[in-house]
């Protein structure tokens, strides 16, 4: 049985705590001053602990895992909250704050020398996440399966040996699905420009989205090969295709994710 300290629980940190929660193999401690009773309600029958502080939790040293999910502006002032407090020497630190890099943590708790940073997603809620995790050389072979089980549990697992792409995971996978959502929306109120009703258009889009990914991958080929495939000569789907490369779509998913990648560093430096 292993114990998690989870700090903050907003929308990413409710999402795994719901999915671990589900397993026999872990206990969770969840640490929110604002969202305490909102989740305590949320949650009463499930066995989860919640405090409104780290002080009033009085075994500090029984954690394998503390999970810092905050906001990327909260976390100096929660790292100054645990400045004193003496973690056991084996617990490692996980970060899935965006923008936040594993030298922030060094030396600022005590006895944690074990750091992980993981970037997961949204779709982590319903168990269909990708986590990309980057771990700092203390931590073991061992320690290092224990991380992948327990981020499986909410999706698939994706580990890099430089730090560096977890803020690129950050713009393309992290942020990815509002970029997505976002893309649907549009094509689903240009379904309804066309004369569908918002219920049909969302059922067109939707099923459209989930059809054709499920096609991609149950094909051993590329998006790129597909489109080749759909987008017959002389047909529908070329002509509007022609019409995205004529406002370089291309260009502007380069930027999007250019621009999130950018804002990544930035919460990074931020103090």
């Amino acid at each position: 049985m292993k114990n998690i300290l989870l700090i903050g629980c907003g929308h990413m940190g409710e999402s795994l705590m719901s999915r671990w929660s589900n397993s026999k193999n872990y206990t969770i401690s969840v640490v929110d001053k604002k969202k305490y009773k909102i989740l305590k309600n949320r949650n009463r029958n499930k066995k989860i602990k919640f405090f409104k502080s780290i002080n009033n939790i009085n075994d500090q040293k029984n954690f394998d895992f503390i999970i810092f999910a905050t906001r990327p502006l909260e976390l100096t002032h929660v790292l100054k909250e645990l400045k004193n407090k003496n973690f056991n020497k084996k617990s490692i630190a996980i970060s899935v704050i965006a923008g936040k890099k594993t030298e922030i943590f060094k030396n600022k708790i005590l006895n944690i020398n074990k750091i992980v940073r993981v970037m997961p997603n949204m779709p982590a809620l319903i168990g269909e996440g990708v986590h990309c995790i980057y771990t700092n050389k203390s931590v073991n072979k061992k320690e290092t399966k224990e991380i992948d089980k327990l981020f499986s549990l909410s999706g698939k697992t994706l580990f890099f040996n430089n730090e560096a792409f977890i803020d690129k995971a950050t713009a393309v996978s992290g942020s990815g699905p509002g970029f997505i959502f976002h893309l649907i929306d549009i094509m689903e109120k240009s379904a309804v420009n066309l004369g569908f009703t918002k219920n049909t258009a969302k059922i067109l889009i939707n099923e459209t989205f989930k059809g054709s990914l499920n096609l991609l991958n149950s094909n051993n080929t590329s998006a790129e090969k597909m489109v080749e495939t759909v987008a017959t000569r002389g047909g529908t789907t070329e002509a509007g295709i022609k019409k995205m490369k004529m406002h370089k779509v291309d260009k502007i998913f380069k930027q999007v994710f250019h621009a999130a990648y950018k804002r990544a560093k930035q919460q990074g430096k931020a103090k």
